[in-house]
Order: structure tokens, then sequence, then C-alpha cells
């Protein structure tokens, strides 16, 4: 990601979050070279809220009317449990059981690295005196060396690739966050690359995750990756199989709980094949062309930097006369994705008022705010909003799949504008605006939606 995305990408989603901009950006921007200690979120806090959460919402699902209802859904979601305690639990879908067993996972070879080999510039050595921390000694870390990755659940879903790793060893409870220990470690996989079948040359995957809280059974962890494919040029191939190498940064949490390139005990570079073709679509793309129309009042984000970082809000009314969105509708086996983009808009419209459109409908959640509503045979449906953050289109997964096709009579998806309402204590007009400078922070304390418009998501009837 350019400095430049890192500044806008992690500064909006700071907003929407009412944090601090400074230490969030902090985090992304800054080097390795050791300057001063930052008091900020960990990596491990932030994943402990979204983990809290979802176990707060997950007992609702169970009172859902419908089998369509599977409150919080997404592929990473549903692999946060492995097969064994999804079956226990009742929560397996077996379109998608079946699309993890089709990709047949296979292990090929383990390599790891311990510090001396991959510290050759000293800045991890650096960074653990910095921390107060002893210098490496081998006889403290060689049973890291007997650490055994083996390949869980595997699924490219045409926009996202999906890795789980279990990692097997006699001291779990070191990788436990809160079980007190001599050491305490974490693993962070920070990349991996590819070939396919009849292709030598190595394709690199941004592909990032890190190790559970707790380990799955007596002696073992897991760790959960993902990466963003979505954009054409970064897409997987969808056929054959393809052999992909993780890098498993295994990282002294004493040392760094954020950034595991600079805390690493060890790498561990993981081989594994899988069959690309097993997620593969299930019918042919298809796009739905909406028109909008009438004056709306939408919240224009604009921003500089990031040499003299500002960041404006402004309340505008602005006639969406002319503006055509475009769905583009993706028939998978762990779901349909329903993409939301700009098709057509005025000469007279500005990118950031493009792009604030975009972020105006990109909230999905199920309440008196809502900005994406999704009615399958009538009944309404939680949604999951995919890629947060994005200002190129709206994403979102509908928990239909193909066995279920048949079932399925209707399906509606409600639009809304969200836009600023109250934000440190004024209550914006038409005519708000609001402008904030790198360091500084703005609490939105107020929103409100109104009704965009409807459109219907076509879903086969051949299956």
């Amino acid at each position: 990601m350019k400095e430049t995305e890192a500044y806008r990408t992690v500064f909006q989603q700071t907003l929407l979050n009412k944090a601090s901009a400074k230490e969030r950006i902090d985090e992304r921007t800054q080097g390795s070279t050791p300057e001063r200690k930052h008091v900020r979120i960990s990596r491990r806090t932030a994943i402990a809220i979204a983990v809290a959460a979802a176990l707060l919402t997950a007992g609702s699902a169970a009172a859902a009317t419908s089998f369509f209802a599977r409150q919080n859904y997404t592929p990473a979601n549903y692999l946060n449990q492995n097969e064994e305690q999804r079956t226990k639990n009742g929560e397996t879908i077996p379109d998608v059981e079946q699309a993890l067993k089709a990709a047949r996972p296979a292990d090929v070879s383990c390599t790891i690295r311990m510090m001396p080999e991959i510290d050759t510039n000293g800045v991890i050595a650096g960074w653990r005196e910095y921390m107060g921390q002893p210098p490496y000694n081998e006889a403290d870390w060689a049973w890291v060396r007997d650490l055994k990755p083996t390949i869980g659940d595997v699924i490219f879903d045409g926009r996202e690739l999906y890795v789980t790793t279990r990692i097997e060893t006699d001291r779990p409870e070191v990788f436990e966050w809160y079980t007190e220990t001599d050491q305490k470690l974490w693993i962070a996989c920070e990349g991996a690359s590819y070939t396919a079948e009849g292709d030598a040359e190595p394709h690199t995957v941004a592909l990032i995750g890190e190790s559970q809280f707790e380990r799955i059974d007596d002696g073992a962890i897991l760790v959960q990756a993902q990466a963003d494919l979505s954009r054409p040029e970064d897409r997987l191939p969808e056929d054959g199989i393809l052999t992909m190498t993780e890098q498993l940064y295994v990282v002294d949490a004493r040392c760094d709980d954020m950034q595991p390139t600079r805390a690493a005990i060890a790498i561990i570079d993981f081989t594994f094949t899988f069959d690309a073709a097993a997620s593969r679509p299930a019918a042919e793309t298809q796009h739905v062309s909406i028109p909008l129309s009438g004056e709306h009042i939408v919240t224009v984000h604009t921003w500089s930097g990031p040499d003299d970082f500002t960041y404006s809000m402004t309340n505008r009314v602005l006639s969406l006369d002319g503006v055509v969105l475009d769905a583009k509708i993706e028939y998978r086996p762990v779901g349909v994705y329903v993409t939301i983009g700009v098709k057509d808009l005025p000469p007279s419209w500005t990118e950031w008022e493009r792009a604030s459109l975009i972020q105006a409908m990109d909230d999905v959640k199920i309440d008196k705010d809502a900005c994406a509503v999704c009615r399958i045979n009538g009944e309404t449906v939680p949604l999951e909003r995919m890629n947060y953050g994005s200002n190129d289109a709206v994403y979102l997964l509908l928990p239909i799949y193909p066995s279920e096709y048949a079932d399925v009579s209707s399906v509606t998806i409600d639009l809304f504008l969200q836009r600023v309402v109250a934000a440190n204590g004024s209550e914006p007009r038409d005519d708000w605006s609001y402008t904030l400078k790198l360091g500084e922070s703005i609490d939105i304390s107020e929103t409100a939606t109104e009704p965009l418009t409807s459109f219907t998501v076509p879903i086969p009837k051949n299956n």
C-alpha cells in the first residue's frame, strides 16, 4: 500500500471508530528503526474486541426463523472454527464444506529459520535491547525449531483467499495470550508466494493474519490468514493446483505485539498445495443497472497530505440525477457477492463526491441506521460488509448457497445514504463543514440515514 493510501484508509477508519488518528497512522507508516515507545492499542487488543463482539451477537443467530439468516457470516468467520467444532456446534454449511474438501489442501515442506539467520542487519537485536529484553539465546528458544505446521482449510472465493494453518507444539500455553508463562509468543503470517501448474514463475500474495488466542486442542494453535485479491492484477488462477509458501513469523510479544518484522524469534517457511478450481463460480456473473435521482444530503470527505495532512467533511445537497450504479453479482460456493460501484456520473461531479457517495452507502447494519438491508423471500437477513474502508465500491456477501437457489423466490436490497448529524458537539446542517489536521480526532456522535433506492438480485434457477 502506498503511503498516501495508508494515510487515507487508516484515517477514515479511525474517524468512524471515534479513535485517535495519529496513533493508528503511526502504526502503518513508521519504519523499523526504534525512535520512541508508543502507547497504542495492539493488534491483539483489537482482535479481542472483535471476538467479543462476535460472541455477543452469535447467540442471536440460533433464534433466526430462516436457514438463510446466518448472523455475522463471512468465510473468515466461518473458518474461525475447525470442521470438528463447526459440526459439533451445528454450524456447518454443506456448500462451503464441499468447497473446502474440493480444494484438497496438502502439506509439502517446512523450513524454520531462527533469529541469527534472519536478523542480518541487526534490527531485531537492536529492538530487543531497546525494549529491555535479553539478547537472543539459542538455548532459550531451541524448542521453536520443533514447531510443526500443517495445512487446515483453504478457499479462494474469487475475491479473497482464506488460509488456516495448524501449528502443532508441545508448548501451546506460550501462545495463549492470557496464560502467564516465562515466554510469550504469537505467530503472524506476513505474506506468501505461489506457483501454478505449468508456470514456474513465483507470484507474491499479500496474505496477512495471525494466531488465535487459544489452542484448538491439547497441542496446537490456529493461524488464520486472508488476502484481498479483488483487483484483476492480483487474482489467483481459478483452475489447477497451486503451490503456495507462507511466511509465518514467530514473534516475541514482550518485544512488540504489533510489528512482527522487528520482534521475530524465527520465520517458518511453510509450503502447501491446493486446487484453485474448488471455488469456481456456480453460475455466470450478472450485472444490474441502478439509476438514481433526486436531491440528497451527502457528507463529502476530502483530504490532503501526507506532508501537510488535513481532513475535511462537508454536508452538501447533491442532485443524483444522472448517477447510475452498477451491481455486479457473483455466485460462489461461499455465498453471493454483490459489488455496488458507480457506473455513470454527471460531468460536474468530482472524484471526492463519487467516493463520498460510496462511503455514505458503505455501512451495513440491521438497525434503524442501516445503509443496506437485504430481504430474502421477504425476510430481513443480516449482512456483513466486506472490504471496509474502500472508496471504490460497496461489497456485500449474501448468505445464499448453490444448493439453496431453488428455494429462493426473491432477493431485494434496499440502499440508504448515511450522513453526519452531530460531531464534536455541533449539529451539521446543509452547509456544515469540519476540518482537522493529523493528530486531531473527531467524535461523530450521531448519524442519520435516508432511503436511496432498491434493486432485485437475480438468483439462478437451473441448479
